[in-house]
């Protein structure tokens, strides 16, 4: 027979898994997202310096060594909608096709009766990007429909060396699922469609400390690694024809066509700074600072695997490799709660993110820019071993002008101004046991 610990272990892995299917993540800031838990976001994702419940094990698992003592199970999810409108230099405006994501998360902690050792695992997801243009709009040689989604899995172990540090180590899965489609420009003709699939997996490592200098007063820092990924899948092409101008079914030798292909990727590496402030019991402000590297993103590249004719290349390797030389960001983010009363906390934040893609290699698939967002939320002691937090988030883009030569070669323009805002929704269970 299993015992209670091996059953709640495999439920857990099991409900983890099971996510990877529906986890989508909109980007931001590049292709990441946080929405780990209702009770970080409603302090604006500041949570590193605190660090306090189960979500830890995402913010600061050194921070798991606060909360001993029982067994806590948190889970939850996340609603997003985003709302990208363009408006080209003639005037004429676009909006992209309306979309809502779901993105679960789940968190389980545990002692294990050890002094000094808190363990975790959690199920969420951190990085993807999704977006819509419709088949007829602007954006159809560039970009129609493009999702990538991520599902990730943290193992965290944390160590309390005395009453003032705490250090963790986690090693995390990232399981990416790629799905990127256009229009084939055919002069005279019907468009033909373009469409990449891949998978990829990687591994990676966090290290994280808290250091408590008083009641009032504590310090959180997390390093998180690079994940190299290497996508896997095919290339599809579908409704080619005899266009003059392209001629793709001479080329390809049929209507419809497929290929393998493989595209490294990288999750960039990062470091998180955090500092919580408790002047009393009811009042908590925190502040984070946070550096990414994603310099580290210099170029998409897709490598055709399998024997391609000369106009075949030709075609498939039209601007491939792509550019990127994207650029290393800072961001910030500031929350504030307050207790009511015993049961019910107060919770408001603001957070602000640099973009690190630059005009020249702008896509609409991927509309970011600078950034700022403004949350509030609550937590409610359900009874002395269950709670409910919630939490709300309007994310505003700064408009954006673009001016480059993406799309040039199908003779489409991307240039214009974009202005986009995402409203977003969490709520989290948390049951202690």
């Amino acid at each position: 027979m299993w015992s209670k610990w091996e059953k709640i272990i495999s439920i857990t892995v099991g409900v983890v898994i099971a996510m990877a299917g529906n986890t989508f993540a909109a980007g931001s800031g590049g292709y990441r997202v946080e929405l780990p838990d209702a009770e970080a976001f409603g302090k604006g994702t500041a949570f590193v310096g605190e660090a306090n419940n189960p979500a830890a094990i995402y913010y600061n698992p050194a921070g798991l060594t606060q909360i001993k003592g029982k067994n806590h199970l948190s889970a939850g999810f996340s609603v997003l909608a985003p709302s990208v409108k363009y408006t080209d230099f003639a005037g004429n405006e676009s909006q992209m096709v309306r979309q809502n994501f779901l993105i679960p998360h789940l968190y389980l902690v545990s002692d294990f009766g050890l002094d000094d050792f808190v363990f975790g695992l959690g199920g969420m997801s951190s990085w993807g990007t999704g977006t819509a243009w419709a088949d007829d709009s602007f954006a159809k040689y560039v970009a129609t429909e493009s999702d990538v989604k991520n599902l990730d899995t943290m193992i965290t172990g944390a160590f309390k060396a005395n009453d003032q540090w705490s250090f963790a180590l986690s090693v995390d899965n990232d399981y990416s699922v790629a799905n990127k489609s256009k229009k084939l420009w055919q002069p005279g003709f019907a468009d033909g469609d373009f469409n990449l699939k891949g998978k990829a997996s990687g591994w990676g490592y966090r290290l994280a400390t808290l250091f408590k200098l008083n009641e009032r007063h504590q310090f959180g820092l997390m390093y998180r690694s690079s994940i190299q990924e290497k996508y896997r899948g095919k290339v599809y092409l579908h409704g080619l024809n005899a266009a003059p101008a392209t001629n793709y079914l001479a080329k390809f030798g049929a209507s419809e066509w497929e290929t393998k292909i493989a595209v490294q990727s990288e999750l960039p590496q990062s470091a998180v700074l955090g500092y919580s402030f408790q002047p009393d019991n009811k009042w908590t402000f925190n502040f984070d600072v946070e550096w990414m590297d994603w310099s580290s993103i210099e170029q998409e590249w897709i490598e055709f695997t399998e024997v391609l004719t000369e106009d075949q290349s030709a075609v498939l390797n039209n601007g491939n490799p792509a550019s990127r030389d994207w650029r290393d960001v800072w961001s910030a983010c500031f929350g504030v709660e307050y207790g009511l009363s015993e049961r019910l906390k107060l919770r408001g934040g603001y957070y602000y993110h640099t973009t690190p893609i630059p005009e020249e290699n702008w896509e609409p698939n991927l509309p970011d820019a600078n950034s700022h967002g403004v949350t509030a939320g609550f937590g409610y002691d359900l009874t002395e071993n269950s709670a409910i937090d919630m939490a709300y988030s309007a994310f505003i883009f700064e408009d954006r002008t673009i001016d480059n030569e993406v799309g040039s070669g199908s003779n489409a323009t991307i240039d214009g101004e974009y202005e986009q805002v995402t409203h977003m929704g969490l709520v989290t269970f948390s049951y202690k046991f």
